[in-house]
Parts: C-alpha cells; sequence; structure tokens
C-alpha cells in the first residue's frame, strides 16, 4: 500500500477562512486543493492508495472557531473516501489548551490519526513551556505530528527575492523548528511524542552533526538535554520529499528506512507527483526498505492500522 503523509486539502465550504494566504486572496489555487475526485483521480493516475489530509501552511494557527469549522468539515467531505483519505487536524497553537481540547475530539469523534503544526507560532519556537499542555496531550493520544514549515524566519526581506521564502526558507525553518524540540528538552521530557518532518527534514539531517559537534564542545550553554543531540534526532520522522534522488538516498542512510513515508506535497508545485516512483529510483535500499517507506511506516506511525480497516 502506497501512503502519502503530506497531501493538503482546503474543504470548499471553508475557502473564505483558509484560501488565504500573506493577508490577501490567494491566486490560481489547484481545482483539486477542494475537488475531491479530482484529487482520487491523480491519486490512481500516480500510484498512491492512501492520502493525510492537512491543510495548507497558510490555514494553520488560525482560530479555535475556525479550527473546528475546517476539521467538521473535512470530515464530512472525506467520509466518502475513508478507504482513501484520513484527516489531519488543525488546531489553533496560539491557544494550547484549545488546541489539545479540539486534537481530542478530532481523534475521538472525528477519527482523525493525527495533526499537523507549523514550524513556529507567530514567531515563536517550538519549545516554549506554553506548548506543554498540548505535546501531552499529543502523547496521551498517542497521534503523530506533521510540521510543517510557514512564515519561515519572519519573512525577513532577505528571503523576498527568487522564491527564497520557499526554496531556502522552508527548508531551513524545519530544521530550527527540530533544533528547538531537541535542545529545548521537548524530546527529552516526552520521547514517546512522533513528529514527522515536512520536505524531508529540510537541511536538518546535514546539520546533524554540527548540532553534535557544538553539544560535545559546550557551545550550547543554554541547552539542557543530557545526552548528545543525535540521541533525540533519532526520535524524528521524515517524508520522502526531498527534489534529489542523492539527498533522499543520504536521508535513508542517515536516519533509516524505518523513519522516511511518501509525501508529496500534492497539489502544489514544489510537490513530488509521483513520490511512490522516487522511493522505488533509491539504488541502495532493499525492497522490505521500500515497502516500509511505501505505506508501512506511515500505519506505524500515525496508528493507521484501524482507519485502514474500516
Amino acid at each position: 500500500m502506497k501512503i502519502d503523509v503530506h497531501a493538503h486539502y482546503v474543504p470548499p465550504s471553508c475557502l473564505d477562512i483558509m484560501g488565504r494566504r500573506s493577508g490577501g486572496p490567494q491566486r490560481n489555487l489547484p481545482d483539486s486543493l477542494s475537488d475531491l475526485d479530482v484529487r482520487i483521480g491523480h491519486m490512481d493516475e500516480r500510484g498512491v492508495d492512501v492520502q493525510l489530509l492537512s491543510t495548507p501552511p497558510w490555514g494553520g494557527n488560525i482560530s479555535p472557531e475556525a479550527s473546528k469549522r475546517a476539521n467538521d468539515a473535512t470530515a464530512q467531505d472525506i467520509d466518502a473516501y475513508r478507504d482513501r483519505l484520513i484527516g489531519l487536524a488543525t488546531v489553533d497553537m496560539n491557544e494550547p489548551e484549545a488546541a489539545a481540547a479540539e486534537l481530542e475530539r478530532c481523534v475521538k469523534d472525528l477519527g482523525f490519526r493525527g495533526v499537523e503544526i507549523l514550524s513556529n507560532v507567530h514567531g515563536e519556537n517550538l519549545h516554549e513551556p506554553r506548548f506543554a499542555p498540548f505535546y501531552r496531550k499529543v502523547q496521551e493520544l498517542d497521534v503523530a505530528v506533521f510540521i510543517h514549515p510557514h512564515d519561515v524566519l519572519g519573512r525577513a526581506d532577505r528571503l523576498k527575492p527568487f522564491f527564497l521564502s520557499n526554496i531556502v526558507g522552508n527548508p531551513t525553518d524545519t530544521a530550527v523548528a527540530a533544533a528547538c524540540l531537541i535542545f529545548g528538552g521537548v524530546l527529552r521530557e516526552m520521547p514517546r511524542l512522533r513528529f514527522v518532518l515536512a520536505h524531508g527534514g529540510g537541511s536538518c539531517p546535514l546539520l546533524r552533526g554540527r548540532w553534535e559537534h557544538a553539544w560535545r564542545t559546550g557551545l550550547i550553554e543554554e541547552s539542557t538535554i543530557p545526552r548528545p543531540p543525535s540521541e533525540y534526532f533519532r526520535l524524528l520522522y521524515f517524508d520522502s520529499l526531498t527534489h534529489s534522488l542523492p539527498a533522499l538516498n543520504y536521508l535513508v542512510e542517515t536516519v533509516g528506512a524505518e523513519r522516511v513515508m511518501l509525501g508529496s506535497d500534492y497539489p502544489f508545485g514544489m510537490g513530488d507527483a509521483r513520490p511512490p516512483a522516487t522511493v522505488a529510483s533509491l539504488p541502495h535500499a532493499t525492497d522490505a526498505e521500500k515497502d516500509a517507506m511505501y505505506g508501512g511506516n506511515a500505519v506505524r506511525v500515525f496508528g493507521l492500522d484501524e482507519a485502514l480497516a474500516r
């Protein structure tokens, strides 16, 4: 089974609250962002059996009321496709306790199997103590957290030209998020949390050695982790969206095939239209490792056994 863990969806009834970006209307949205029949056709063409649906990043951190509306609409829309589409909750991390309550409702009442959060919360890093109630609820519910970058590095002026906010900023902000979860002690305190990083983890797989060196030489004075960062790094999971076969091969060899899952970023232009074919092209992965990346890892990490058995 081929399971895509990184695919976006906006319910047609929620375009007024999630069809916006950077303060204005989002232009030229792909029809398949909200048309499930078109989406299913594309999935069939591309060899994808199941998608986990999350909001586009600009739909994250909307108000608790808007989050509830979007989650309810998603659940209603995908009910007829329950063998192909599974929801990930959207929550407002500005209000962590409300986010925790909404996640619990989505898991227990709507059948969602995880949650999407952004790589920062309006500039706040993910290790801030006020987010602890949300993380505790995630661990209690035993669901996965998909992390997607947005508002990268505060959308600094230097990232405005050349689409740099995406092609440089997105992978960089993902690395910032991962580093904060590690050095800020979130994974030390709650090691059962399962964080899945978009875009192959961004730049953090290449930075792992740099983080290790700085920790071992005592240069990260404010960090309180008692063990090397590599021991927490190995708790992270990644999608396959690297746009480079050598980079994906490096990721798999670095973190292990058991921690990589298909990711397409459907239906956007910076996505991988055929992630199963990308994984099939890996030169050093065994058939068993490819099978795990195709879908076995997603079933295990997101707890999909019951959802796929319906």
